[in-house]
């Protein structure tokens, strides 16, 4: 397990520092996001990514990299599947730089508290937290403006992996082969009407944010967020708020943004 620290990955300044880092915020999006909030958004109180999936060929890396390096907040919490596979060979010196930076994060002295909520994909929940000191979690309460949002990854409440495994694998492989082989100007539409019908179908959706929901009723929490099912969702149902940002797999990602009076899905384009 020392192996990778040792093998200079995580530490090799090379990997933390890029091209991508001398990007000015002019070069980004509006960063204070004051299209979805009440007011301009300079720091978010917390923000939440779900399905990094570090490891695979179609996670939008460098977008990844901007967000984390640009977009000002208090807590992170990246809602499960950091990883796309226990394979560590698969990742790339992109991949590296995100888990460089992100190891970053959780020393700097700006006192950024970074929370893992471990998904069906993450095998190693203790590799990470040894590495970058990141405590791990399979739900996480959060106090927010005299509510209570519940966040977990989802995957518990979607009964067709665990019943349907090789369905589900050979599902999840064609998604991503449709994803790597598709032109760039296509990919969004190609993997959002698989996702459409393919989801629809198996209704793994429907079924995590209405497991979601229910446990949500059953603690009392106002807001339930869930990753998994790598659709974008902000609904509500029986007085709960339930919100899904997608994945940085597809574009554009999406992060959930809380600010003290605020919580939106919000595009980073």
């Amino acid at each position: 397990m020392n192996a990778y620290y040792e093998s200079g990955y995580l530490v090799n300044t090379e990997l933390v520092k890029s091209e991508d880092e001398t990007k000015s915020d002019s070069d980004l999006p509006d960063l204070t996001f004051s299209g979805y909030f009440m007011k301009p958004v300079h720091t978010f109180e917390t923000v939440v990514i779900s399905d990094i999936h570090l490891g695979s060929k179609v996670l939008r890396t460098e977008q990844l990299l901007d967000f984390l390096k640009h977009v000002h907040f208090k807590r992170l919490i990246i809602n499960g599947d950091v990883f796309d596979s226990i394979n560590m060979t698969r990742l790339d010196k992109q991949h590296w730089k995100v888990l460089s930076f992100l190891r970053k994060l959780t020393n700097s002295s700006k006192h950024i508290e970074v929370i893992w909520l471990r998904g069906n994909h993450d095998g190693f929940s203790d590799l990470l937290t040894q590495l970058l000191g990141i405590e791990v979690y399979f739900e996480y309460l959060l106090e927010w403006n005299d509510k209570k949002i519940m966040i977990t990854h989802g995957d518990i409440y979607d009964k067709f992996i665990t019943r349907y495994p090789l369905i589900a694998d050979v599902a999840d492989y064609f998604y991503r082969f449709i994803q790597k082989i598709s032109p760039v100007k296509s990919k969004r539409l190609i993997s959002a009407w698989i996702k459409r019908n393919s989801k629809t179908f198996i209704r793994n959706s429907e079924r995590v944010r209405h497991g979601a929901i229910r446990d949500a009723q059953k603690i009392g929490a106002d807001v339930a967020i869930c990753g998994h099912t790598h659709l974008i969702d902000d609904t509500t149902e029986h007085g709960v708020r339930y919100l899904n940002p997608g994945s940085w797999t597809d574009a554009p990602a999406h992060f959930i943004g809380i600010t003290d009076q605020q919580i939106e899905v919000v595009p980073f384009a």
